[in-house]
């Protein structure tokens, strides 16, 4: 009994319960009963939109300072090499769903508005006086941060860690308990308006070609960290099935973290430099984030009729997504969370697409959880040959790194961190 009560506490339980009741008995609502479930779900994703600035705002700050003594120099490297990763996987991932995505996707069903059984709409929503947007956050985060850092102000690192606990509340207690009722009002709206089953079974096909293009992407990374030999590339990736496993079981890379360092020092035969990347990597570095993320919301684009976005537009998106990752808050669907202003902003997605993206999301875990994990592997590896000489040149940077490593920090998400 109490691990039945357990596992309905899951967050992607609770969400594919709301998927099956919206489904099921969207329809059978009465008209008032769905216009106030949508509307409470409008009203937290409008307090959510308020809420973000602040949220990236203070885990931006938090993660600057949080590299303490490290070489500064070494860790601008490390965060490039990031931020390049991402761009990468991101940049793939829209390269090949513009080739492959309007070939299995059918194409949005222009008259099913037009079939709906009755319009659901908000009956009230929250004035729009919002001046300060999430974007204006992650600037100002990362200023503050690196003054923090470069001034080494005591006052200003307490402050960053104190505004980090209060954001981490505030999603902990203020949203992540209404994420279910959040999705239920859009899955209602979208049973009412006949579109829901056919996004299930259009997504069907995305989620296939997802699953494929992780797959062949994290075997592309393994095998230039293996300087294409075919042996050690099989060997490095069957050293990281265990990680790789508990972080689908856990939902969680922190949890791994331990399997994946043990992994990852075999592949390098290098304790140091794996006790320096892989916490830092484990935090920001997410190939699955990266790769799900753009395809699902390319994806809702083609199945509600709009158009894709134009690669001006999509880098920078892509430019914006990366910074974005590193706000990611300690709190289950962080990852999604910071992205929601910035695929609206710039990939045009509306806000029964953004909803869809955060429930998918969310309901991937499992699957992203192990992605990022072996992904950080394969990061490993990569950048290994690359730093390998800093660090060793660096006076004992790699063990200082081991000693206070971001792995310490509240700042990881649960299945990016």
């Amino acid at each position: 009994m109490l691990n039945f009560i357990k596992l309905f506490k899951s967050l992607p339980i609770q969400l594919t319960l709301c998927l099956l009741i919206g489904l099921c008995f969207g329809n059978t609502l009465s008209l008032d009963m769905a216009n106030g479930i949508y509307t409470v779900s409008c009203f937290i994703k409008d307090l959510l939109m308020y809420v973000l600035p602040f949220v990236i705002f203070t885990y931006l700050w938090a993660a600057i300072v949080s590299f303490g003594n490290r070489g500064i120099a070494l860790i601008i490297a490390t965060l490039c090499l990031i931020i390049v990763a991402n761009a990468t996987s991101v940049l793939t991932s829209y390269g090949l769903s513009i080739l492959i995505l309007p070939n299995i996707i059918d194409g949005a069903a222009p008259h099913i508005t037009h079939n709906a059984i009755e319009t659901v709409v908000s009956l009230w929503t929250i004035p729009n006086w919002q001046y300060i947007k999430p974007l204006h956050g992650l600037f100002a985060g990362i200023s503050i941060g690196i003054i923090s850092l470069i001034s080494r102000n005591s006052q200003l690192i307490k402050v960053s860690l104190r505004l980090r606990q209060t954001a981490t509340l505030i999603l902990q207690k203020g949203f992540i308990p209404f994420l279910p009722l959040y999705v239920l009002g859009f899955v209602i709206k979208l049973s009412r308006d006949g579109q829901l089953g056919y996004l299930m079974h259009s997504y069907a096909h995305t989620f296939v070609f997802i699953c494929g293009l992780i797959m062949a992407y994290l075997l592309f990374w393994y095998a230039i960290g293996s300087c294409f030999n075919v042996k050690k590339t099989i060997q490095s990736i069957k050293e990281m099935i265990p990680a790789g496993i508990t972080g689908f079981m856990t939902m969680s890379s922190s949890a791994t973290m331990p399997i994946t360092l043990a992994a990852t020092e075999k592949n390098l035969n290098d304790r140091p430099f794996a006790n320096f990347i892989i916490p830092i990597a484990t935090n920001w570095h997410l190939v699955g984030d990266g790769i799900s993320l753009t395809v699902t919301a390319l994806s809702l684009l083609l199945m509600f009729g709009q158009p894709l976005p134009t690669l001006s537009a999509f880098l920078i998106y892509t430019a914006y997504y990366c910074l974005a990752k590193f706000s990611t808050a300690g709190v289950p669907g962080a990852g999604v969370i910071v992205i929601l202003p910035v695929a609206r902003d710039y990939l045009g997605l509306d806000e029964t697409s953004t909803a869809l993206l955060s429930t998918i999301y969310i309901l991937k875990d499992p699957i992203l959880t192990s992605s990022n994990i072996f992904g950080n592997g394969a990061f490993a590896m990569v950048t290994h040959r690359l730093l390998k000489p800093w660090v060793s040149k660096g006076e004992n940077t790699s063990q200082t790194s081991h000693n206070t490593s971001p792995l310490s920090s509240p700042l990881e998400a649960p299945h990016s961190a």
